[in-house]
């Protein structure tokens, strides 16, 4: 999923019924904490005063810009000799130029820094984009939960969206709770499936909690085939109103998805009493990942004030804002979220600590493939 694009709707969608609150909360949430560079003392001014001009990445929309400025605006007035320039877009259409351009130069990189889905995550690696970033430089890397490194410190997770199961409340009296409920005898004909987008059309989640993974997924296919031809799927589903309108008429009663949207979905019907709910499966949601990477071809110095910023992004403070401003769910311990998200079960430690890590790498190789085995194997089945 692609912030500023089919979540990153939601998240607009959120903002703008609360971006209010979300200031208030905001207020309260830096306590007086000063942004900048924690642990770096004062009298070491960050590459030893020399001027430095970097671009860092930010997404657009959905108050994802807001907090990105205010750590830009505080540190550059506590270290004037630094110029962070800020590139707003989405991964999908900025990933491609940021290796158009290390083809044309790899020392002059379009990103120095920034936010990244575990798509742009997974590519990179692939890539060879990505630094290996210095713990040292970025203690409060040691604040994340341990499932959302990376190998080799190629980026550090900071946050995720949610894949669970959204069910119509009104008519599901007894709610899902695995991920094996998708081929249940009692939603016969009443699940829909996302078309592709492995993680989030249920197939990387069934797959994980029946003891395989990416790179073991014949029997999860040969799952999803039977079910198709035994007329388990209602349909498929390429856009949200397309599952949202399903359930809500009662036409689908379950669809794995994104979590959060059985929120904004229900905050969107008249007096927020709507039909929408999520289950978490007992093994695991699948986490849809975002990072913060640094861009091979960056100066030393680059690396140095990237390093700084990052490392304030994962202060409790920063992120904790972040999170509280886009709801997103926190990959750092600690982090206390406003009160109506405290709330959400998905929210929950328990959750985050228990996420299905999918191996993204396999999945983004492996894409073309599946795509062809889904197309004859469940599809045309249905």
């Amino acid at each position: 999923m692609e912030r500023g694009r089919r979540h990153g709707m939601t998240r607009r969608e959120l903002l703008r019924r609360g971006g209010a609150a979300g200031a208030a909360i905001g207020l309260g949430a830096w306590g007086g904490f000063a942004l900048g560079a924690p642990g770096r003392a004062a009298a070491a001014p960050v590459a030893g005063g020399r001027k430095v001009q970097l671009t860092e990445f930010i997404w657009i929309g959905g108050g994802q810009g807001v907090v990105p400025r205010e750590v830009k605006a505080s540190y550059e007035k506590a270290n004037p000799n630094v110029n962070i320039e800020l590139y707003e877009g989405t991964n999908a259409v900025t990933y491609p130029k940021i290796v158009a351009q290390r083809q044309v130069d790899p020392n002059k990189p379009l990103i120095n820094f920034g936010f990244f889905n575990v798509d742009a995550q997974t590519k990179g690696e692939l890539d060879d984009i990505w630094m290996s970033l210095d713990p040292a430089k970025i203690p409060n890397m040691a604040n994340v939960h341990p499932s959302y490194h990376r190998p080799h410190d190629t980026g550090i997770g900071w946050g995720f969206s949610a894949v669970g199961i959204l069910y119509n409340k009104k008519l599901v009296k007894e709610p899902p709770t695995s991920w094996n409920d998708l081929f249940a005898p009692r939603f016969k004909g009443k699940v829909m499936l996302f078309d592709y987008a492995w993680g989030f059309n249920g197939l990387l989640g069934v797959a994980y909690a029946n003891g395989g993974d990416a790179k073991h997924i014949d029997a999860t296919f040969e799952k999803f085939s039977k079910a198709a031809q035994d007329g388990q799927f209602l349909a498929l589903f390429t856009t949200n109103e397309q599952v949202k309108d399903a359930l809500a008429r009662g036409e689908a009663l379950i669809a794995p998805y994104f979590t959060s949207f059985a929120i904004t979905w229900n905050q969107e019907t008249p007096g927020g009493n709507g039909p929408f709910a999520y289950a978490i499966p007992k093994e695991g949601v699948v986490a849809f990942t975002y990072y913060f990477d640094i861009i091979k071809g960056s100066t030393p110095d680059q690396v140095a004030v990237a390093s700084e910023v990052i490392n304030t992004y994962l202060s409790k403070p920063t992120i904790e804002r972040y999170c509280n401003l886009t709801a997103t769910i926190p990959a750092v311990k600690g982090v206390s979220l406003k009160p109506e998200l405290q709330q959400e079960a998905v929210f929950q430690p328990s959750v985050v600590e228990k996420a299905i890590q999918p191996d993204w790498v396999t999945t983004n190789t492996q894409n073309n493939a599946w795509k062809q085995r889904w197309d004859r194997e469940v599809k045309a089945k249905m």
